[in-house]
């Protein structure tokens, strides 16, 4: 008996028009940006200056100077993924189809998470910094919207995919609409918050270390003042004990994620 051979399928269109326009376009974007590689290789006979300290670290500076701007830092991470994640917590419930039955409000909450995202944590720290002055405060504030921007987005999205089943055997009963939710959608989504909160938490940890350098205290503000003199020497070892605490607070979240889940 003769095997019959399937036929070759045709190329897709993605392939056919797809892939060349993804490559003429980045070309046009090379040239448009005005990459040029002999001031890279010019430019990068320059780097003795930033290598040579960066490989000559001051150990004892650093320990002494930058262990307290980094605590700051772990304490406004703290600070700000526990106040933003509690904050998104009932916001999400409106900004969700399964749990809000009123379509204006739902637009309104929805729209309010939407705009809180759009706008990056580094903008919110300058806004704050304005607002409130420098330090460490206009870093809670700014990454208590960048918490909150991010876990109504996830919460939100799972609040819709949560069986639906409980919540109207909860109506029937005779239960009101916030009381069906709070006895049958908030349990189901509780673990989905415990670990988007601990992976919120790492995101602000190094997040609030970026805010630093725009005056919203952390030890990104000792980094971006080594910088400014050129003194690289220093922030070697503030980087190394940064990445010392993110994986030890790493850790601990995986360890307590599979406590808790």
């Amino acid at each position: 008996m003769k095997i019959k051979v399937p036929k070759k399928p045709l190329p897709s269109l993605l392939s056919l028009v797809g892939y060349p326009v993804a490559i003429l376009f980045s070309v046009f974007s090379f040239f448009q940006i005005g990459f040029n590689l002999e001031d890279f290789k010019r430019n990068l006979a320059n780097r003795s200056i930033v290598t040579d300290p960066l490989f000559n670290p001051k150990w004892e500076w650093a320990i002494e100077n930058a262990s307290q701007a980094l605590l700051e830092t772990i304490q406004i991470a703290i600070l700000a993924s526990i106040l933003g994640c509690f904050i998104a917590l009932p916001l999400s419930f409106y900004a969700s189809r399964a749990t809000n039955q009123t379509t204006i409000t739902y637009y309104i909450y929805k729209s309010f998470l939407n705009f809180i995202r759009t706008i990056p944590d580094l903008f919110w720290a300058m806004l704050f910094t304005v607002a409130v002055g420098i330090g460490p405060f206009a870093g809670v504030l700014a990454l208590i919207m960048f918490s909150m921007a991010i876990m109504g987005k996830l919460l939100s999205e799972t609040i819709d995919s949560i069986d639906l089943g409980p919540l109207e055997a909860a109506k029937a009963s005779g239960a009101k609409h916030n009381q069906a939710v709070f006895s049958s959608a908030l349990p189901q989504i509780l673990p989905n918050f415990t670990a988007y909160f601990l992976y919120i938490f790492e995101l602000c940890i190094r997040a609030s270390v970026i805010l630093g350098l725009v005056g919203a205290g952390g030890v990104g503000r000792i980094i971006e003042t080594q910088r400014i003199f050129l003194r690289f020497d220093r922030i070697t070892p503030i980087i190394v004990l940064i990445l010392i605490a993110v994986i030890a607070i790493e850790q601990f979240s995986v360890w307590l994620r599979r406590k808790i889940l």
